[in-house]
């Protein structure tokens, strides 16, 4: 399933357009087969129903959003468990009937339609200039190119980050015996989640070390399958093929 980054701006609406520029900067790169990157400055409705058509299992939005920071800073916010009331539905699609589109009222639209990926991120970055202009302003600029980093970034850390969802549901039942490779795996992937939320790293590594060496050492106990075995060597190796990349950024 694909992997979709969607650039949300305002056309030639100064900084607000960061979206449309991060969007073609992203679609000349070779990001990965499964990563399909598209621009979203149209409604927020036909962009829920390009979602519908689409189903990816992952989305990366990057624009710019006004929320009172200091202009020019970048954060990343995740977008999970989104229940919204109706009427609240109903008034961000009447806002999204004209044409209108923000990262926010993208994702209250896509949510109210069943069109929001589980896995949604959305990277952010506070404009400075917000009328009618066709260039960044020189904070936006800066901006941008963390922005880029950053999205570079989740894509790299979705796979392991998928690794990690299914491991912790298998994790938590009766099914496997207590054993101390069982709480290593435990053990990294609090810490996983933990990257997940805050985008920093911890001590994963050294967990990772740990996890290895107690299924050296035959600590795995009873009650582990062929899928099991094979999820715990995947998310291991995913770890070893990030680490350079994430040492090199």
């Amino acid at each position: 399933m694909t992997l979709l980054v969607g650039g949300v701006g305002q056309l030639y609406q100064g900084d607000l357009d960061l979206g449309r520029l991060a969007a073609e900067r992203l679609a000349a790169e070779a990001l990965g087969p499964d990563v399909l990157v598209e621009e979203l400055h149209y409604g927020a409705v036909a962009v829920a129903q390009r979602l519908e058509e689409l189903r990816p299992r992952a989305l990366v939005l990057v624009g710019a959003v006004a929320r009172g920071r200091r202009p020019g800073t970048v954060e990343r916010r995740l977008v999970r468990n989104l229940h919204l009331p109706p009427e609240r539905v109903q008034r961000a699609v009447g806002d999204a009937v004209t044409g209108y589109v923000t990262v926010d009222l993208l994702v209250e639209v896509a949510a109210g339609f069943g069109a929001l990926p589980a896995r949604t991120t959305a990277i952010e970055a506070e404009p400075a200039r917000t009328g009618p202009a066709e260039r960044l302003s020189g904070q936006a600029e800066v901006a941008l190119e963390i922005a880029l980093g950053l999205v570079r970034a989740e894509l790299r850390r979705i796979p392991l980050l998928e690794l990690a969802d299914e491991l912790r549901g298998r994790s938590q039942g009766v099914r496997l015996e207590p054993a101390p490779a069982l709480d290593a795996l435990r053990d990294l992937l609090g810490e996983l989640e933990g990257l997940d939320r805050q985008g920093r790293w911890g001590a994963t590594f050294a967990l990772r070390d740990r996890l290895r060496q107690q299924i050296a050492e035959g600590g795995t106990g009873f009650g582990m399958d062929h899928l099991d075995w094979g999820l715990w060597w995947a998310l291991i190796e995913e770890l070893d093929r990030l680490q350079p990349l994430e040492s090199a950024g």
